[in-house]
């Protein structure tokens, strides 16, 4: 569901249950039936309100701290991709092909199908080949010279962070909020706006609205849980934020020899620095 859709849901159906208790309440009770309890039922709403407004705000820290995790994770797997790109311009031509072909393929599916499938809370293995031809042409590669073993070690490394921030988004999409905190989470709500009928109010209209603005505050917060439960979604802009490039910036800027391709980087012409107008300093 989108979040048009999710916001219906959560606040409509709040809202409608709120507004149909409450009527019911007023028509088969009188003012005298809770007039005398408002003293008592002040303090138990105090104590069930902090209590469950504790409970809430807990869950709501654990979903936004889950949402910036996945964040980073996603800007370290797309950062991980351009390093090892980058950092295969010291090995030879064609083991820099071979290093370069299935990571611009790798960041190509990520983008366009493994998101697509995490934030619709599904599987998806499409990633899986390329990943794999990656980690094949890295590790049968043998470095030579102080120059490729420091490159080929630098590589590791960002391979080892690609795969853990992949391992990351595969797990997180599968790992929602137990239904039992989400039974919690309505029965303390329910309770917190049960509580607020024992308090009588002459007007009709008044006591609607105050209770109406409570639960409409429960609602806003249940939502923000719901939404930031998986932190994928394309509402969340986590993809567009970490997977922002084409993939093509892993092959475009740079020809198969080790001479960079003055006609896309910046280059010096007759003792000047040229900054052709196409230059990405970003995509490098």
């Amino acid at each position: 569901m989108n979040i048009l859709t999710d916001s219906l849901v959560m606040i409509g159906s709040c809202l409608l249950l709120t507004g149909i208790g409450l009527v019911l309440v007023r028509k088969y009770f009188h003012k005298m039936d809770f007039s005398k309890h408002h003293e008592v039922a002040g303090y138990l709403l105090a104590v069930i309100g902090t209590m469950y407004s504790v409970l809430l705000g807990l869950i709501v820290v654990n979903v936004q701290t889950k949402f910036d995790q996945a964040r980073l994770m996603a800007e370290t797997e797309a950062n991980c991709c351009s390093d090892i790109a980058n950092l295969c311009r010291g090995f030879p031509p064609e083991v820099r092909r071979s290093i370069r072909v299935p990571i611009a393929d790798y960041y190509k599916v990520v983008m366009d199908e493994d998101w697509e499938a995490v934030s619709e809370g599904r599987k998806s293995e499409e990633s899986i080949p390329p990943y794999q031809a990656l980690w094949r042409a890295i590790a049968a590669y043998q470095p030579e010279g102080n120059r490729e073993v420091a490159c080929y070690s630098t590589i590791l490394t960002a391979m080892r962070e690609l795969s853990d921030a992949r391992r990351f988004r595969m797990v997180a999409r599968r790992r929602g909020l137990s239904p039992i905190i989400w039974c919690v989470l309505f029965a303390g709500a329910g309770l917190t706006i049960l509580f607020t009928y024992f308090f009588w109010v002459d007007t009709a209209v008044m006591q609607t609205a105050l209770t109406l603005f409570v639960a409409l505050f429960i609602a806003l917060n249940l939502l923000l849980v719901r939404l930031f439960e998986n932190p994928y979604r394309d509402e969340l802009k986590i993809k567009f934020g970490a997977f922002g490039l084409k993939a093509t910036v892993f092959a475009a800027n740079h020809t198969d020899d080790n001479k960079p391709d003055e006609s896309a980087t910046p280059h010096m012409e007759n003792g000047k620095l040229v900054v052709p107008q196409t230059y990405d300093p970003v995509a490098k």
